[in-house]
């Protein structure tokens, strides 16, 4: 075999990235609210649904391709994603999702190194989440996450650390602390948090579990709601590399998505697809065939001066955080209306670069 295919689960970091924003239920939800420390709340909640599924979710995705996409609408359309691998040294992957009700947009820059006998994972770039309703305009930036295990014992991964979630238009701010692992997993996934307004007062405090619920607190009349509970997974999840109901759809393709979908969608990416069906031969000669491709794409662009510009996102100094943040630029759903994507990369054809 090329490469180890066998550690990879069949969804690239694009998808992963669009499987971040499954729950946008949750910000559809906070626009109904006039109480702005309520609408944070629930922020908050959808900020830490991504770590519901890491207990079982320990295989990585498939590097994206430099130029590859992916694009997502849920069966009743009620919002679009649309994600682009950025670069590649880093690997960055970009994405974006939009609805009548709100507009999100992440990327998936970090900084990792080993440390000790784990992987510690730090998120460089902040979410934006804006709820149109209000004209909200939410940050935040996801945990740290750590991967151990992988040299002895069983892997395990842990998200911890200090997540604020800062609503800009309000000023409102919540703090939540996510426990860290220690020598047994009991309490892993716990953490607390408190909502403040802008005054400074404490409005709600935040109680759970990142792999099992989200809870809010009135300090005054200590009154608990459920703001957020994990749904069940599939029965035979464990075959199907733990993934969950939202997840087993992601590699989904049918007739109608054949004419629409960009020829650069992960969708269509031949290792990925013969990793799914189980033929591990040829997932790993069509890895080695691809990355090959992309080499020689690279080698031509150092030869020849050309720099690789993404196609549907562009970076700028994100003037809220003053970070380096990609933002989608349109286009893209224009033209997959006209099933026409012109000056688009031949990133999975055997053609020569």
């Amino acid at each position: 075999m090329h490469s180890l295919v066998w550690m990879n689960e069949p969804l690239s970091f694009l998808q992963r990235l669009c499987e971040q924003i499954e729950h946008v239920y949750l910000l559809e939800k906070a626009n109904t609210f006039s109480d702005s420390c309520l609408r944070l709340a629930y922020v908050c909640a959808f900020a830490l649904t991504p770590y519901l599924n890491t207990a079982t979710r320990h295989k990585k995705p498939f590097n994206p391709l430099l130029g590859e996409t992916y694009e997502y609408i849920p069966p009743d359309k009620s919002f679009r994603f649309i994600g682009e691998q950025v670069s590649h040294h880093p690997p960055i992957s970009a994405g974006y999702a939009e609805s009548p009700a709100f507009e999100l947009w992440s990327d998936s820059n970090v900084k990792s190194g080993l440390k000790g006998t784990t992987i510690e994972v730090r998120p460089l770039g902040s979410t934006h989440a804006v709820l149109k309703k209000h004209k909200d305009h939410f940050t935040f930036r996801r945990p740290i996450t750590t991967v151990g295990g992988i040299i002895f014992g069983s892997v395990y991964v842990d998200n911890h650390g200090e997540v604020i979630v800062t609503n800009h238009t309000t000023k409102d701010v919540a703090v939540m602390h996510l426990k860290s692992k220690g020598w047994t997993e009991k309490g892993m996934g716990d953490f607390t948090g408190t909502i403040t307004d802008a005054t400074g007062k404490l409005r709600y405090k935040l109680i759970g579990n990142t792999n099992r619920n989200f809870k809010i607190i009135d300090p005054e009349t200590n009154q608990e709601t459920l703001i957020f509970e994990k749904p069940p997974l599939p029965e035979d999840y464990a075959r199907m590399f733990g993934f969950n109901h939202f997840a087993i759809q992601l590699n989904h393709l049918s007739k109608d998505m054949l004419n629409h979908l960009a020829p650069t969608d992960s969708r269509l990416r031949p290792d990925q697809r013969a990793w799914e069906q189980g033929l591990s031969e040829l997932a790993s000669s069509e890895k080695h065939r691809l990355e090959e491709k992309q080499r020689a794409r690279r080698k031509l662009y150092e030869a020849t001066g050309r720099v690789h510009e993404p196609k549907w996102f562009k970076e700028i100094i994100d003037p809220i955080t003053n970070e380096k943040s990609f933002i989608y630029t349109g286009g893209y759903w224009e033209n997959r209306e006209t099933q026409n994507f012109p000056d688009i990369l031949d990133i999975y054809t055997d053609q020569p670069v």
